[in-house]
This record gives structure tokens, sequence and C-alpha cells, in this order.
């Protein structure tokens, strides 16, 4: 499913999986590689449809194409959290969280959310309705025991988002505690409106300018290409980091701009000087936010900055959607705030919890020290 672009929230919706919501049953916890998440594709689309904070790169037409294709994705696990009975039709997927495997001696005492410079938003899947409650069970003491892991730091946060409002303004609730901590660097990366407009009142004065959306599949795949084509002729491959100079990389890409494609998760643009494309965008993403995953523009025009007047376009044609930029930046949008979220459990444990924490992190360290054997010397080594 995920070579051929595996359906995503809008593909499913005709599936007949809609099972019953039930505040009062139990949750429990699953962990699953990534890449075997697809035999569930149907409820994992369905929560992508109703969680707290949509984000498309955990979606399975993003996330199965990278187990897929990318190294970086094929060793990552995910805790699923369901209620119901196991092979019930009414099991319902409450949460999907990938984090990163617990291998090696030195590791973090917390569990880590899986982060990639591909993932520009690292908000797990959690349904709307019992986001609180999937966190305290991924946090509870017992749980994390099977977890190999204590507390929960999740990448890539928007402390404006949802999740991040919900979590840290309600502290102490369903004895989860939450603390953002932004990280630093991060610019607006847009230049000044009076500049773009400059820019663009040069250009026209070449060509007529005008902005190109494809919205069939096929008018995507082209555009996607005439991307990457015009990528590969610039500043990158000449340091050998264009996207077409990466087998698994361009792959990638195909596979996941036909995946949300289809759940119409995923707009291309082109901005056109007469008859030719002299910037190209690849955005993520619906409603008031999507992302910029890939831009490039001709070099021969680098100086006029198309790519800028491109996306300035791109939201006179829609002026409610935020542009979000990879390295933090926003266009049309104040300034937004990125950072890691930290999870833990409020109320102090009983002796048993502390007592079974000590237990296990013994047990833990024994695992890794006979994991991590060191290798006889060298003949004459001292």
């Amino acid at each position: 499913m995920a070579l051929k672009g595996g359906p995503s929230v809008g593909a499913t919706r005709g599936s007949g999986y809609a099972p019953a919501y039930r505040p009062d049953a139990p949750v429990t916890l699953e962990v699953r590689p990534l890449s075997a998440c697809a035999e569930i594709i149907d409820a994992w689309s369905h929560l992508a449809g109703r969680a707290l904070e949509p984000n498309p790169f955990f979606e399975p037409g993003f996330a199965l194409a990278a187990a897929h294709h990318l190294v970086a994705f094929r060793d990552v696990v995910a805790i699923l959290a369901w209620q119901g009975a196991t092979a019930g039709p009414q099991r319902r997927l409450l949460g999907l969280i990938p984090v990163f495997p617990r291998q090696g001696l030195f590791l973090p005492d917390a569990l880590v959310g899986f982060g990639d410079r591909r993932i520009l938003n690292g908000a797990p899947l959690l349904d709307r309705e019992r986001a609180g409650a999937v966190i305290a069970a991924v946090l509870d003491p017992r749980r994390q025991r099977l977890l190999d892991g204590h507390g929960l730091v999740l990448r890539a946060i928007d402390g404006d988002g949802p999740l991040a409002v919900a979590l840290c303004n309600r502290p102490g609730s369903e004895g989860v505690v939450a603390r953002f901590k932004p990280r630093q660097g991060f610019g607006t990366g847009v230049p000044s409106s009076d500049a773009i407009a400059a820019f663009r009142a040069t250009l026209s004065g070449y060509a007529k300018l005008t902005l190109a959306e494809p919205r069939t599949q096929g008018g995507l795949r082209d555009a996607a290409e005439i991307i990457l084509a015009m990528e590969a002729s610039g500043r990158l491959a000449q340091a050998g980091r264009a996207t077409l100079q990466d087998t698994r990389e361009v792959g990638f890409l195909r596979a996941m701009t036909r995946g949300l494609g289809r759940a119409r998760q995923c707009r291309i643009s082109l901005l056109m000087l007469g008859d030719d494309a002299i910037a190209g965008a690849i955005m993520i993403g619906r409603g008031p936010r999507a992302w910029l995953y890939l831009g490039a523009q001709d070099e021969t025009h680098a100086t006029l900055q198309p790519l800028a007047v491109l996306l300035a376009l791109m939201r006179r044609t829609a002026p409610n959607r935020a542009i979000l930029l990879p390295e933090g930046g926003v266009a049309g949008e104040a300034h937004r705030s990125i950072g890691d979220l930290h999870l833990s459990r409020g109320e102090a444990m009983v002796p048993r919890d502390l007592a079974g924490r000590a237990r296990d992190a013994w047990r833990r360290s024994l695992v890794r020290l006979a994991g991590s054997r060191l290798k006889p010397p060298r003949a004459g080594a001292a």
C-alpha cells in the first residue's frame, strides 16, 4: 500500500470502519514497528481524522511511505493505544505515538518521540476525546516498565498548537505534568511584503507571471517532477544534496505525494514566467495551516527570489491559510514557537512503584552491559 501511495484520511472514510465511542472502556497499549502498521490502516486513518492535532506527517500516506523507503524510519516503533477487545469489530484506536527504539547502553530515562528533518510537526495522533487518557496510560509507572522508559518527550511540537495548549493549560490533568521547552534560533525567513512586491514587478516585466496548481493525480505527478528537476539543476546538486541524487529519497517523495494527494493533503504549486516554471513548492496539510515540505527555484532568477514570490501568490489565493516554513518561519502569520514537550507523571508513586522502577533500571543496565561486550584486546595492546 505504501508503494502505491497508501490511503490517508480522506481515502478510507467509505471503508465502513466506524467503531463506537465508549468513554469508560479501558485503554490498552501495544508496541509494534511502524512498518508493521499497514494492517491497521483503516483504524489509523480513522484516528487521523479525529485527532486532537491533525498531523499529515504521521498519517499512513506519509509514514508508511517513509518506513518503506527511508532508512531513518525503518526501525521506528509505534505505541498504539486501543480500546476494546483485540479481535472485536468495535476495537477503536485512540493513539499512535512514533518513538525511537530504545537500544544501546547510554539512553535517556524518558521515551523520546521520533524526530527527523522531514517531520515538520511531531505531534502524535491522539483521539481528541481521550488524549489525556492515552498520555496517562503511556506514563503509567506499571506500563512504562513494559515500554522501558519513564516519561515522554515529544519533539518538534508547535507551542501554540492544540496538543501543547491542551496539555500545558491543564496542569495535573489525569496526573500528567507537561513542560514546553522552545528551541532557539528560529527566524521568520520571509522577505518583507515590499521586497516581494518589487521582485514580482521586476519578473512581470520579462513575461506574464502566473500561478499553476494542478488538481489531478497526473498533474501533481508532473509538477513534482518539474520541481525535482529544478532542484537538481541548482546549488544543491553541486553539493550532492539534491533529492534526485538519492534514490531512496526520490522514491519516498513520489510515493508520499501520491498518497497524500489522494486525500487532498498535498498541494503542488508552480510559478510560471510565460511558459517556463521558475519556482515550485510542495505543500503538506490542509486547513488553516500547511507546511512547505520542498521548495525550488530557477537559479537564473535567484536574485529576484521567485520562491518567495510564489509563496506570496499562494497566500493571496488562500488568505486564511498560513504557510509554515521548515526553518520555523511563517508566511502570513506571526512567528511561531517550536520546541520539545516533556510529559511526566505528577503524583508521587507508592513504594511498590518506586521499587519496581529501581529493579527495572537495574535489569536494563545489566542487559545493556551484556549487549555491549568489549572486543578482546589486540596482541601487544596494553
